[in-house]
């Protein structure tokens, strides 16, 4: 499963957004994640892959590749 996938499953299982509200070019913002939510996010990313986002890495702005390409900058592998 790609980087991606999983964070998409993650999208799926722990925030419940509905799959077809999921795209490629999806920011976090257009499917309602304000400041607090994307922290939260940030947080299980850090436990789901081992790495330690800092405030502000993880944006409303970043689609499910950005973040997968964070991720991946802080060495996680693909």
């Amino acid at each position: 499963m790609s980087l991606q996938e999983r964070i998409t499953k993650i999208l799926l299982d722990d925030f419940k957004v509905q799959q077809e509200h999921i795209g490629q070019d999806t920011a976090f913002g257009d499917l309602g994640f304000d400041s607090l939510v994307i922290v939260e996010l940030a947080l299980v990313l850090d436990t789901e892959f081992g790495v330690t986002l800092e405030d502000g890495e993880l944006t409303d702005t970043m689609t499910v590749a950005d973040a997968a390409q964070l991720l991946v900058a802080k060495g996680v592998l693909p």
